[in-house]
């Protein structure tokens, strides 16, 4: 059976086809260093995370690293993915750490895309990773910052995210807290065609960035069972990924029985990874059963090279629930050496079949029929009942061999509603969003209601619309309902969204005043018992050193790139302004956390205070004590005017009248 399948493959490349050329990829990795990530990623998983990246990129595409919160460095230069990139990202991820002030996104998008108005010929993917919500503001109030904080959302996406969409820019974002700006992380990823996911857990956050590469590199694979994978002689190459508990050991058994671990001396195996994961390729690999010897994970995957190649037609990376898009197909044929294939004999004798789940849950599987005039393979899904990441694998089995392809993708509503708590004890909010794009905003009306009691909706444009949960009461429980009917695409809308509940406690502070400045909760500490109540003091702002040239990147004129900003740790003046501001820039708010680095020049004026007060009161006990001195020497030799010592103190007139 083997012979002979071999002999029809080959029997079928005489036959002309039709030539499938790959676009290159762009990839561009933007990763928030803001202080806030010390609580979202304790273990600081976007160093591995990064790495995996290099890792999983394929020769000749191109790629770079950024890093930002106010300012946006470059981290890795952006250039052809090789070994010399992917060596300089396991070297430069090192740095990223979680000490930024601010989320500027809207900046660090521009930056990272300062080519969107040139005609390239690739497909350019960027992936933002923050956990955080647009804060770039500096203004003294709260209503200030607010409203600027807002102007630059509304400009990220209703001027920036336009231009990118039509300069061909695809942007994918992982969001690393469930208390991020979904909307806006979200809305960014839909408009341009992206997958936008969530990471409840840091531990989630490699796994979601493989379904975004999943999405953005073509990688055939083979089915993995549990730990077993099977390989025949048309692969050329395999590389093997797998997740594991940190710093445990993985073991590669082959079919004849050899085992390789990371110290074999083999000159076909090459040992990649860290304490997360293991990345093993194994070039001219034996025929047969595989066998990884570590606790399986379900995102373990066996990526092959192979003259005989699996493609398949694209996959939206949204779906919308239930209405209108209530099918989706996928169509899949195979290439031999860049031909396709189109010999019915042996297309015949494959199986192919379609798996839809979601996690480790199955939700559909059913086959896909060979489509003799289109010499493909093809079925449809019509159930998307759950929200959320899921994925499409279309799965080929020769008999003699097996390939697959997977699709990562979301599931939302044609609408969408998220709560927002401020952090700052400002006004709940609930925000609405047309999500499907072709709803139109004026052919849908919403309706929320609070414990049953409508609430005012406010259209702020761009499809989008909000409820402000003013006039909610604190230390009530609220249920919060969103129903939505309209038309979209000549069909009757008529939705009603997941509840929302608004928990007792969570209408915080309402009766505060919007202008009065807010501490976050990571300044929210008790100071400790030994240190005094300070007043706030006004303390200008170090001037801290310049980073070495290993820190900043400075980009040639062939390459057309923008200077990058200095690391986010360089004193927090704007270039633009920094001639007109000076060396120092004088800082009027009052301080309230014992972390506010002024708190050092208050401890460095309290110390020298101190030393000035002890030496002035050993200059006076030194003087009381020569004056005490002379007096009793002037009682031991004057014995016709004996002087009282018990009185300690002395005429000052007398001591500086010179005829005495």
């Amino acid at each position: 059976m083997k012979k002979s399948l071999l002999l029809l493959i080959a029997f079928s490349l005489m036959v002309m086809g039709t030539q499938v050329q790959a676009a290159g990829q762009d990839i561009r990795l933007v990763v928030d260093i803001s202080g806030s990530m010390n609580r979202t990623d304790p273990n600081n998983l976007r160093i591995p995370t990064a790495n995996m990246l290099a890792d999983l990129l394929p020769d000749g595409s191109e790629a770079g690293v950024w890093t930002f919160a106010r300012e946006v460095n470059m981290l890795v230069k952006h250039g052809p993915v090789n070994d010399t990139w992917r060596d300089q990202v396991q070297e430069e991820a090192e740095k990223i750490n979680s000490v930024g002030l601010y989320t500027h996104i809207d900046h660090a998008i521009e930056t990272v895309t300062w080519d969107a108005d040139w005609d390239v010929d690739k497909d350019r993917h960027l992936i933002l990773l923050s956990d955080g919500l647009v804060d770039l503001s500096q203004a003294g109030t709260q209503e200030e910052r607010s409203r600027e904080n807002q102007a630059s959302r509304d400009h990220l996406l209703r001027e920036r995210l336009p231009q990118l969409v039509d300069a061909g820019y695809t942007l994918h974002t992982l969001a690393l807290s469930d208390e991020a700006d979904q909307d806006l992380m979200a809305t960014l990823a839909q408009r341009s065609g992206g997958l936008h996911a969530i990471a409840y857990e840091a531990d989630d956050l490699m796994p979601l960035l493989l379904q975004i590469l999943n999405r953005v590199v073509d990688s055939e694979q083979v089915p993995l069972e549990g730990n077993e994978f099977s390989i025949d002689p048309l692969i050329n190459e395999f590389t093997a990924l797998v997740f594991h508990q940190p710093d445990a050991e993985m073991v590669l058994h082959s079919p004849s029985g050899e085992s390789y671990t990371r110290e074999s001396d083999q000159s076909n195996l090459n040992w990649h990874g860290n304490a997360r994961y293991t990345l093993v390729t194994v070039k001219e690999p034996e025929a047969g059963d595989w066998q990884i010897e570590t606790p399986a994970h379900p995102d373990n995957r066996i990526t092959v090279v192979s003259d005989l190649k699996l493609h398949t037609s694209s996959f939206p990376a949204t779906v919308y629930r239930g209405f209108p898009d209530k099918e989706q197909t996928l169509k899949a044929w195979f290439t031999e050496e860049g031909q396709r294939i189109d010999r019915k004999e042996f297309l015949r004798l494959l199986e192919a079949e379609l798996q839809h789940h979601q996690d480790d849950l199955l939700l559909t599987e059913k086959n896909m029929p060979f489509a003799e005039d289109n010499l493909d393979f093809r079925a449809s899904l019509t159930d998307f009942d759950e929200l959320g990441e899921q994925q499409v694998t279309v799965v080929i089995d020769g008999h003699t061999f097996q390939r697959q392809v997977t699709h990562s993708f979301n599931v939302q509503d044609v609408v969408a509603a998220n709560l927002q708590l401020p952090e700052n004890g400002g006004t709940p909010k609930i925000v609405l969003r047309a999500q499907h794009p072709q709803l139109d905003p004026d052919q849908v009306d919403f309706q929320v209601t609070a414990n049953g009691e409508a609430q005012p909706i406010d259209y702020r444009g761009d499809g989008e619309w909000q409820v402000d949960l003013a006039n909610l009461e604190p230390g009530r429980e609220y249920l919060l309902e969103v129903e939505a009917e309209g038309e979209l695409k000549g069909e009757r809308l008529n939705l009603v969204l997941p509840s929302m509940r608004l928990e007792e406690g969570s209408v915080r502070a309402l009766d505060r005043q919007p202008e009065e400045p807010q501490e976050t909760e990571e300044s929210q500490q008790t100071p400790p018992d030994f240190v005094p109540n300070i007043a706030p003091q006004v303390i200008p702002s170090p001037v801290l050193p310049t980073p070495s040239a290993s820190q900043t990147e400075e980009t040639s004129e062939e390459e057309q790139q923008p200077a990058q900003p200095e690391e986010e740790s360089d004193p927090p003046a704007d270039d633009e302004s920094a001639d007109e501001e000076g060396l120092f820039e004088m800082d009027f708010s009052p301080i309230k956390s014992w972390d506010d680095p002024r708190m050092l020049w208050v401890y460095v004026a309290l110390g020298l205070a101190n030393i000035l007060l002890f030496t002035l009161a050993f200059i006076l006990y030194r003087r009381f004590i020569r004056r005490r001195k002379e007096r009793h020497d002037a009682q031991v030799h004057d014995d016709e005017d004996t002087p009282e010592i018990d009185d300690l103190e002395f005429d000052l007139d007398d001591e500086l009248d010179p005829g005495k």
